[in-house]
């Protein structure tokens, strides 16, 4: 496994995963807040979009938010979030 490889602690035999390409910048780019639905997920993103605003000029800040924490995201959901963001920044809170 190098560097950019994952495994998916999902998967219920390991299968060797490569991350996503980072972005260069964030500047024009739009970006997805997802909130898993775990409590305060929200509040964290608030603060995370507040910070995206300040410090850099994204196209967009699109919130979408899975209905429940403890399975995947729905199919249709991921979809959505691939076909229209660039950037997708995960929260997780309690």
């Amino acid at each position: 496994m190098t560097d950019d490889e994952l495994l998916d602690p999902t998967d219920p035999v390991a299968v060797s995963r490569r991350s996503a390409r980072r972005l260069d910048r964030l500047d024009g780019k739009t970006i997805t807040l997802l909130d898993i639905s775990k409590p305060k997920a929200s509040h964290l993103l608030d603060r995370v979009e507040e910070l995206l605003r300040e410090r850099f000029r994204p196209r967009a800040i699109v919130r979408q938010r899975k209905p429940t924490y403890a399975r995947p995201a729905p199919d249709d959901l991921r979809q959505e979030i691939l076909k229209h963001s660039d950037a997708v920044i995960e929260a997780l809170a309690d």
